[in-house]
């Protein structure tokens, strides 16, 4: 895929500095995740039970161990998304998340706070991690705000280079304005 004739190459990344009153400034990098197939294939959608209406078998979603699984398959999929996009963290090693064990990803927040990570601290990078996906309001804004302002831009120059010259650079009237 191209845009304006470029290639599309790389991926959105969101860097998640944690000062530190030491000098020793915590940075993590967040990138975004493209692959969801390994997800898949470690969760699979949860499936509802059937149940028998006139004869025939149709899925109850209305059963609520189906609803808490789902929930529990939302709870994941994100942790999983967070855990994923800070892998571009170089030498980042989680003690308790387990990225072949989904039942472990929901550790990450206890994980970081073990570590000396405020709930505050957390969710910071929990959001970066987000970010990254291109899921922060603000920085959509931004982008569109600086699209419309660039052809903003390119309509005025059109619309100058249009306008009927009044006069020469000399300053002598052009021929058609007199």
């Amino acid at each position: 895929m191209r845009i304006k004739g470029k290639k599309i190459l790389g991926v959105n990344r969101e860097i998640i500095a944690i000062p530190r009153g030491n000098g020793e400034d915590i940075v993590f990098i967040a990138e975004a995740v493209l692959d969801h197939k390994p997800f898949d294939k470690l969760c699979p959608v949860p499936k509802p039970r059937l149940k028998k209406i006139d004869g025939e078998d149709v899925p109850d979603f209305d059963d609520k161990n189906y609803n808490a699984k789902i929930v529990k398959y939302s709870e994941k999929k994100t942790a999983w998304l967070i855990l994923t996009a800070l892998k571009a963290t170089s030498e980042l090693e989680w003690e308790e998340v387990n990225f072949n064990d989904p039942s472990t990803w929901l550790l990450f927040r206890k994980e970081l706070n073990d570590s000396g990570f405020s709930d505050l601290e957390v969710n910071r990078i929990i959001n970066g991690a987000l970010t990254a996906q291109g899921l922060n309001e603000a920085k959509i804004e931004a982008a569109r705000d600086r699209f419309l302002r660039q052809e903003q831009a390119q309509l005025n120059v059109l619309s100058s280079l249009r306008e009927e010259r009044k006069s020469t650079q000399s300053g002598e009237p052009a021929s058609d304005s007199e």
